[in-house]
């Protein structure tokens, strides 16, 4: 991406960009293996498709774009996810191998989201601490701990040197909004 910044003359700002993550933590690798496996395993293996007959419904693009032949990214992803439910499901220990989840203690999965963010020059990292079927208490407990042990050793990675121009910031007094008076 900081090659690509640079063709375009704009500086390599990390917060021009931003990722979605899933992320399992646990008091250690072990346990987050044993709680996180069975949502994952749900998300990646029965809920992450789209049926092909419902990725191009008529009227979802232009006679222009058809007559280009211009193929939709969610076409193509649903035939490429059909293909490979042909294909063996990834088991979860491809899905954290392959970066699809990070999980383990606090201490690990937050080397790997920096190791992320500095890898990808991401500073908008959405994360998704409830996937899959998740149970209200596990949701809780990752959520926990991701904010008790995890979020405070990523807090201010790039805040050093980069302001972050794409957060939304609140109005001005002059910029708000102010209801019409109603005629009587």
């Amino acid at each position: 991406m900081m090659d690509e910044m640079k063709k375009l003359g704009k500086d390599a700002n990390p917060y021009r960009a931003g990722f979605l993550q899933f992320v399992g933590v646990a008091e250690n690798e072990d346990e987050a293996m044993r709680l996180y496996r069975e949502p994952a395993d749900y998300f990646y293996n029965r809920c992450l498709h789209v049926s092909p007959r419902w990725a191009d419904p008529p009227g979802y693009s232009s006679e222009a774009t058809k007559r280009k032949r211009v193929v939709s990214q969610v076409q193509q992803a649903a035939q490429n996810a059909a293909q490979s439910m042909l294909q063996q499901k990834p088991s979860f220990e491809e899905m954290v191998d392959k970066g699809y989840v990070i999980v383990g203690g606090p201490d690990q999965v937050a080397e790997k989201l920096r190791e992320v963010a500095i890898n990808l020059n991401c500073g908008h990292l959405m994360l998704l601490l409830q996937f899959g079927n998740m149970r209200r208490d596990l949701v809780t407990y990752n959520t926990d701990l991701f904010l008790r042990r995890v979020k405070p050793q990523l807090q201010d990675l790039f805040d050093d040197k980069w302001e972050d121009r794409w957060w939304p910031k609140p109005l001005t007094e002059l910029q708000v909004a102010r209801p019409r008076a109603v005629a009587s």
